[in-house]
């Protein structure tokens, strides 16, 4: 009966399902459809997660483009999503420093904006990051962060995430009756909604809470019925792990073919999928696992494992390249936005000068042409002078950008030019003063001159 259940179960691990990627094409499909700026920057940044495990550079480049569309639109909620994003990159990528600096930000904006699911998000994101570390009561903090928002506005897709790494920080901390408290909820949660992007996931480390509670037959079960998600998910990395979790098992139960071949699958799909580190622990298990019976066996995988940790120190110093040329697109967008929020503010700056200056002209325009309004010599030396000051105030904004380059940024020639620039303004508002002066005296005379008249003719009627 054992050989029947045992050749039914290795039947049913072996069949491979094909990867989907229906969520990825729905969200593609949604991002051709897009009319509203918003709704792409949200899109935009759902895409770039669906790219986060396979390709990284993929995920980093449509969230930079996310950003940079929430930027130009003023679109915070939008902004943070895209942040987050670049955070999960980085923390893919073990630049965990910075993860933490974009997270924080995203943190930032949605506790301005008041986005609870966002911070429920971030919270969950940083005590990832901090998880990872191995710093599992700070994590557990942010966690139940995380899933006290879940809770609150009924955030189930949050919530089972949450109380999944709630129980990996308890199962850290080989608390694993609490562990497997929470990793039940966290199935119940994501079952109830179809959340099979983490299901799988979950039923793997509920594997290993049983393995470690030597319940040897439900953690076969769990890993058994975690693969069917994963596969659908194509989480080959977690795959791997649930087939060394079942060789473990197996090792238990002292069943030394199962021991074997499931060891040895998990090596072939973490060599075939390019993930050293999965392939680095299989290894090390069937090296530990053969010095018992043979050496030669032992020394090869050995060897392999060997190999494979310096194949993995290797892909942590990619990792590091990897994370600086982010850090530099990161920078290069951040330089572009800076950019254009100058030119903009400059633009406005412009605006404004102009109005100022078109309302002094018009104001002087209208007292001059004006023939029944006397105005005081003072008045117009006043508005000469704020004249004269907008007008140096619109060419200064004008030329600074020009004048900044022509200089090399130095403050002393760029002070030496604008006062040239004034020098050659006061003159020419001298004689303008003079020139209006001069007609609004001749007006001035012409309207008391015209006043007396009528004065004068109308005592003579009298």
């Amino acid at each position: 009966m054992k050989k029947i259940f045992l050749l039914l179960f290795v039947s049913f691990s072996i069949s491979y399902i094909n990867a989907q990627t229906g969520n990825r094409d729905s969200i593609i499909q949604l991002l051709q459809n897009d009319t509203e700026d918003t709704s792409r920057v949200l899109h935009l940044a759902d895409l770039s997660y669906e790219y986060l495990e396979s390709k990284p550079d993929t995920t980093m480049a449509l969230a930079l483009e996310a950003l940079t569309l929430a930027t130009q639109i003023g679109f915070l909620k939008g902004k943070a999503a895209s942040l987050n994003r670049i955070g999960n990159v980085y923390s893919g990528s073990g630049n965990y420093a910075k993860a933490m600096e974009v997270y924080l930000q995203a943190l930032q904006i949605n506790e301005k904006i008041n986005n609870p699911e966002g911070k429920g998000t971030n919270f969950n994101s940083i005590g990832v990051i901090t998880k990872a570390q191995e710093d599992y009561r700070v994590a557990l903090d942010y966690f139940l962060q995380a899933k006290a928002i879940a809770e609150e506005i009924n955030e189930k897709h949050l919530l089972s995430r949450s109380l999944y790494n709630i129980g990996q920080c308890y199962f850290g901390l080989k608390k694993y009756d609490s562990a497997s408290l929470y990793s039940v909820q966290a199935y119940n949660v994501a079952n109830n909604i179809n959340y099979s992007r983490i299901i799988g996931t979950i039923l793997k480390g509920m594997g290993n809470i049983d393995l470690e509670n030597n319940q040897y037959v439900l953690a076969l079960e769990h890993f058994r019925l975690s693969l069917p998600h994963l596969k659908k998910g194509a989480s080959f990395n977690v795959i791997s792990s649930s087939y060394l979790g079942i060789s473990k098992v197996f090792e238990k139960l002292q069943q030394k073919d199962s021991v074997l071949f499931y060891a040895k699958q998990s090596l072939d799909i973490a060599k075939e999928k390019g993930f050293v580190e999965e392939f680095r622990n299989a290894a090390r298990f069937l090296s530990l696992y053969y010095r018992k019976f043979n050496a030669d066996s032992a020394f090869f995988y050995q060897d392999i494992s060997r190999a494979a940790n310096d194949s993995l120190f290797s892909q942590q110093k990619q990792k590091q390249f990897q994370s600086l040329s982010f850090d530099e697109k990161l920078r290069q967008l951040e330089m572009a936005t800076a950019d254009l929020k100058t030119k903009e503010e400059r633009k406005r700056n412009l605006q404004y000068a102009a109005i100022v200056v078109g309302l002094i002209s018009f104001i002087i325009l209208f007292f001059v042409l004006s023939r029944s309004i006397i105005v005081k010599e003072k008045f117009i030396k006043f508005f000469g002078v704020v004249g004269l000051l907008a007008v140096f105030e619109f060419i200064n904004l004008y030329i600074h950008p020009y004048l900044d380059r022509a200089t090399n940024h130095s403050p002393f020639i760029m002070l030496a030019i604008l006062i040239c620039i004034g020098a050659l303004l006061v003159p020419l508002h001298h004689k303008m003063e003079k020139w209006i002066t001069k007609i609004m005296i001749e007006k001035n005379k012409k309207i008391r001159l015209e006043a007396a008249k009528k004065t004068i003719a109308t005592l003579e009627k009298d």
